[in-house]
């Protein structure tokens, strides 16, 4: 065996002293980060919470309610005062749609006017949004519009005129007469 010099590898010596250093300065920035002074932590303004809004609702037609489809004139109801009112309607098989927007008034009524719907299975609600944001749903009514019955043969009432018996004549006077008016015969002289 030649003869070197080997070095013993010690955990202290200077020879293995650069491993040590690793260990050494993590622990060294964690302590200094534990014992540094945190930042205050942000103070939360305690707010007071917001009243549930009222809820909107469909007063106008009544839910359930079998209509003929030139009855169908208008849908009517309640929401919170001054917010936009929105008109969904659902028709199976097809997803649910917006139908129209409008505002509410001080007192909370709102209007939609309906135009043309033919015969069918209607389902109708509405939301609210008040100016902070707030929604108030409504439930959904359905609304059944049926098709004008066929003309009647017997005329718009839909009832058969009253059965009339023939009449015997009358027997007609003749008339009376009157007297003759008197003759004024010219004078002869």
């Amino acid at each position: 065996m030649p003869n070197a010099q080997v070095r013993p590898r010690y955990w202290l010596g200077a020879y293995d002293a650069w491993h040590l250093m690793l260990p050494v300065a993590l622990a060294a920035v964690l302590v200094v980060w534990a014992l540094a002074p945190q930042p205050p932590a942000p103070r939360r303004v305690a707010t007071a919470p917001r009243p549930p809004l009222a809820p909107s609702s469909i007063t106008q037609p009544a839910a359930g309610a079998e209509l003929r489809a030139r009855q169908f004139q208008s849908i009517q109801g309640v929401a919170v005062p001054q917010a936009r009112v929105f008109l969904f309607l659902r028709q199976i098989p097809r997803p649910e749609q917006l139908l129209g927007e409008t505002r509410s008034a001080t007192n909370g009524a709102f209007l939609f006017t309906m135009v043309g719907f033919p015969p069918g299975d209607y389902g109708f609600r509405v939301e609210a949004v008040a100016a902070d944001g707030r929604r108030s749903p409504s439930p959904e009514i359905s609304v059944r519009l049926t098709p004008e019955p066929p003309p009647t043969p017997h005329g718009p009432a839909g009832r058969a005129p009253a059965a009339v018996a023939p009449r015997k004549p009358k027997p007609v006077k003749p008339p009376a007469k009157a007297p003759a008016p008197a003759r004024k015969t010219p004078a002869r002289d």
